[in-house]
Formats: structure tokens, sequence, C-alpha cells
């Protein structure tokens, strides 16, 4: 993929926009890994913030945590959160990894 400049304060043609936020950093990065393996170019953003406080109800303040998606993707990105939301990607708990 070519390499494109962008002047100092151009807009992206594809911005990053707000997916979804989570209370807790480790729920966000959960849940951008799982857009990130359905090929969604997922960034979590204020995690460290909430992390450098060393409290987690500084998140709530902050308004969340945030995971964002490239625009083009956000339809795709919805469908995946309603999954997750739904508990389509919860792990059984009769889940064996030796069988």
């Amino acid at each position: 993929m070519p390499s494109q400049s962008l002047e100092c304060g151009a807009m992206h043609p594809d911005p990053l926009v707000i997916c979804t936020r989570f209370l807790l950093p480790m729920d966000a990065e959960i849940f951008a890994a799982r857009l990130q393996a359905e090929g969604i170019a997922a960034v979590v953003m204020d995690s460290n913030t909430v992390y450098a406080n060393g409290a987690f109800h500084t998140s709530l303040g902050m308004g969340g945590v945030r995971v964002m998606v490239p625009q083009s993707q956000m339809a795709e990105s919805q469908r995946v959160l309603a999954a997750f939301n739904a508990g389509e990607y919860a792990i059984d708990e009769n889940f064996d990894p030796n069988t």
C-alpha cells in the first residue's frame, strides 16, 4: 500500500471514530483484539491514563476507555460489538483446551 503523507492538521481520509467505551482497560483490550481478529483496525485509547493514575474509577470521569475504529469499518465493528455483548464469543464453561 503506498504511503500517503498528510500536512500537519490535515484530516485523514478515514478518520477514527468511537466504536464503544469500557470502564476497565482490560475489557477494552479484549474487545479490540476481537475486532482485530475480524480484520478491523481497532485502537484502544486512554487506557494508559487509567493505568498511570492507578485507579480504575478515574476512567468513569474520562468517559471510559475508548475503542476506536476507522469510520469505514464502523458498521462491521457494530456487528461484532452486538455479538460480543450477546456472549457469542464467550468461552464455554466446559471448555477443555486439551481435547
